[in-house]
């Protein structure tokens, strides 16, 4: 999924809106999103290797590190062909079909 400087635009000013989540954040939640989703579409055509496994983790661990203070919640998916990192805002605003939070685009 090719994402454009709209998306990321858009999303920036969803969190503004929806949380207290910084540009600096926003920057920083996007740069993990792609490395999730990265991850998710190799985990689809091999299986991940331990170091993979650990980074991936890792990443998830910053993710949530990041949105906690905020009073959102991260959400992983393992689907690469979808949005694999999707944040609850306080508010309840979703912006996905299935209704779960804002997608962070990768």
């Amino acid at each position: 999924m090719s994402v454009t400087t709209k998306d990321k635009m858009k999303f920036v000013y969803t969190m503004a809106k929806h949380s207290t989540v910084t540009l600096h954040d926003c920057l920083r939640l996007m740069r993990y999103a792609a490395t999730c989703q990265r991850l998710a579409e190799t985990a689809c055509n091999r299986e991940l290797t331990e170091a993979e496994i650990r980074k991936e983790e890792r990443i998830q661990m910053d993710i949530i590190a990041i949105v906690v203070p905020h009073d959102c919640e991260a959400k992983f998916g393992g689907d690469p062909r979808g949005c694999v990192v999707k944040l609850v805002v306080p508010d309840g605003y979703t912006n996905d079909w299935g209704q779960e939070g804002i997608c962070v685009p990768a």
